[in-house]
C-alpha cells in the first residue's frame, strides 16, 4: 500500500494510492481509537504492562493517527510539521519494539525523559481541540480543527504509553492528564464523525471550504459534471487545477466577486487544488460518468454559473443539460427590452444608443432593440454619441467596461453585483426584487452558497424549477 503525503500552508493530508472506502477507514479508526483511549484509562490500575502490549497500543495509536490523516480534508498545521509529527509517532513505537541490548541504556533514558515530550505535546493537542468546541465558526472549521486535535492527541498518548515516570506523584499527574486527554481524543473522534463533510453528488454544484496559506477560502464548482467546470474561488488571487503541477490564476469577473477558473475534471472522484499565500489545498469532488461538458466561454462564465445555481437550488438535484442564458435571447427580456424603448420614446427621446456583445443573446437583443426603435422613429446611435440614452444589451463582461449614468439602461439579466462602473443607471426588470418570492431566492441562495451573487438569470432558474414564472409585467427600476 503506497501512501502519498500531500501538504501544504495550513493543510496537510494523506493520500491513498490504492482505492479504498472511506467506510472502511473510518471502521478501523473506531477500532484503533478505543484501544489507546482504554490503555491509558485503565493505566493506573494495571501492573507494569508487559513489552508485546506496550508495542500493541503504541502501534494501535499509529495506525489510528495514519487512519486520521488519511480521513482528514485538512489540517490547521503548517505543511513543515507533518513530517515532523509521522516522525514523533514512529519514536514511541521503536522504543516499544527495540530489543538491541547496545541501545538498551538509550532506550531507558529516552523512556525516562518521555514524559516531558508527552506535556507539550498534549498542550498542543488541547489547542485545536478547545478551539473547535468553544470557538470555531463553520461546520469546516470546526472540523479541520477537531482532525488536528485528534491526530495530535495520538501523538502524545504514543509517548505516555512508553514513558517511565519517576516517582509516584509525577506517575499520577501523567496519568491523570493523560486520561483527561484520552476522554478528549474519543470525544473528538466521535464528533469529526459525525461533522463528517457531505459527500459530493455528481451534477450537483459542489460548494465548501479549504483551509489554506492560513484563511478559510470557499470553493465553488459548477456544474461538477464530467469536463469542463467552473470553479470559484473567494479568493481572487488564488489559483486552481485539477492536478496539484498545473496551477493556474483564478481570475476577477464583471458581477461577482473573487476569481474563476474554467477547469477540465475528470469522470468520476477527483481533486481540485487550490494555491494560496504559498499553500496548498485541495477539495474532493465527483463528477459521475455522465456526459462531458463542452468548453465554457470565460466572458460568460460567471452568468452561467449563477443560473445553474439557481436550477440546483429549486431541484435539489443534478441539472440535466446546463445551458448558459447567453446562448439566446429569452422571450421575456425580448418583451422588456421592447417596453423600455416604448418608454423612452413617451419620454421625447429621439436617439438611442446601445452597446451590445457579440453573443447570441446580445445579437439578437441589439436586432430586437432597432426594430422597436424603427418603429418610434428613433435614430440608432452608436454608444457614447452626445447625449442620447443607452440601452445596454451586452453580457456582464462587457457591460461592466462600460460608464453608467442617469440615462444609462441595463437590460434584465444585468441585474447583479453592479456590473456598469459610475452609477445611476435604471434596470429594465420583469419581477419586482423587493418581492417575496425573490428575497426568497436570496435566502436560499445565501444559506446554500454564501459566496454566490444573487442575479436576475440565477432567479429565472430558479422559478423555473419551481415550475413558476414571473409574476409582474415589464418595469425600469433603480437599482
Amino acid at each position: 500500500m503506497a501512501l502519498l503525503l500531500a501538504a501544504g500552508g495550513e493543510h496537510g493530508h494523506l493520500e491513498l494510492g490504492v482505492s479504498m472506502g472511506p467506510l472502511v477507514l473510518r471502521v478501523a479508526l473506531l477500532a484503533a481509537v478505543p484501544v489507546v483511549a482504554g490503555f491509558v484509562l485503565l493505566r493506573g490500575f494495571l501492573a507494569e504492562p508487559s513489552r508485546s502490549t506496550t508495542a500493541g497500543v503504541v502501534g494501535a495509536g499509529c495506525a489510528a493517527a495514519t487512519l486520521q490523516l488519511l480521513l482528514a480534508g485538512g489540517l490547521a498545521l503548517p505543511e513543515q510539521v507533518v513530517p515532523l509529527l509521522l516522525a514523533a509517532l514512529a519514536a514511541p513505537l521503536y522504543l516499544a519494539l527495540s530489543r538491541e541490548p547496545r541501545f538498551a541504556p538509550a532506550v531507558a533514558r529516552v523512556r525516562r525523559f518521555a514524559p516531558w515530550v508527552f506535556l507539550p505535546l498534549a498542550a498542543l493537542a488541547a489547542v485545536p481541540l478547545f478551539g473547535a468546541w468553544f470557538g470555531a465558526t463553520g461546520p469546516e472549521r470546526t472540523l479541520t480543527l477537531l482532525h488536528t486535535g485528534v491526530l495530535l492527541c495520538l501523538v502524545a498518548l504514543g509517548w505516555f504509553v512508553v514513558a517511565r515516570p519517576r516517582g509516584r506523584w509525577q506517575g499520577a499527574g501523567l496519568r491523570t492528564g493523560a486520561a483527561v486527554l484520552a476522554t478528549a481524543l474519543v470525544a473528538g473522534v466521535a464528533q469529526a464523525s459525525v461533522l463528517r463533510p457531505e459527500e459530493p453528488v455528481p451534477g450537483v454544484a459542489r460548494s465548501a471550504a479549504v483551509e489554506v496559506g492560513g484563511r478559510r477560502v470557499e470553493v465553488l464548482v459548477v456544474p461538477n459534471l464530467p469536463g469542463w467546470n467552473l470553479v470559484h474561488v473567494a479568493a481572487p488571487d488564488a489559483e486552481v487545477g485539477a492536478a496539484r503541477t498545473d496551477l493556474r490564476p483564478a481570475t476577477e469577473r464583471a458581477g461577482t466577486t473573487g476569481g474563476w477558473r474554467a477547469v477540465e475534471l475528470p469522470a468520476g472522484r477527483a481533486e481540485l487544488w487550490v494555491r494560496y499565500r504559498g499553500g496548498v489545498a485541495s477539495l474532493a469532488t465527483d463528477t459521475g460518468t455522465g456526459t462531458e461538458t463542452g468548453p465554457v466561454e470565460p466572458p460568460d462564465g460567471p452568468e452561467c454559473a449563477s443560473a445553474l445555481l439557481g436550477a440546483v437550488l429549486a431541484t435539489g438535484g443534478p441539472v440535466a443539460s446546463p445551458r448558459c442564458p447567453s446562448q439566446a435571447l429569452d422571450p421575456r427580456d425580448l418583451a422588456t427590452l421592447r417596453h423600455t424603448v416604448d418608454t423612452l420614446a413617451a419620454e421625447g427621446h429621439w436617439r438611442l444608443a446601445v452597446a451590445a456583445d457579440a453573443s447570441p443573446r446580445g445579437t439578437a437583443a441589439a436586432r430586437a432593440v432597432r426594430s422597436a426603435a424603427d418603429r418610434h422613429g428613433l435614430a440608432v446611435v452608436p454608444a457614447g454619441a452626445g447625449d442620447a440614452p443607452l440601452l445596454v444589451v451586452a453580457g456582464w463582461d462587457a457591460a461592466a467596461r462600460v460608464s453608467a449614468g442617469p440615462a444609462t439602461y441595463l437590460a434584465p439579466w444585468l441585474f447583479t453585483e453592479p456590473v456598469a462602473s459610475g452609477g445611476g443607471a435604471r434596470y429594465a426588470l420583469g419581477f419586482d426584487p423587493d418581492g417575496a418570492s425573490f428575497r426568497r431566492y436570496v435566502s436560499e441562495l445565501g444559506e446554500d452558497y454564501p459566496r454566490a451573487s444573487p442575479s436576475a438569470g440565477g432567479y429565472r432558474a430558479w422559478l423555473a424549477g419551481r415550475l413558476e414564472r414571473e409574476s409582474t409585467e415589464p418595469r425600469l427600476l433603480p437599482r
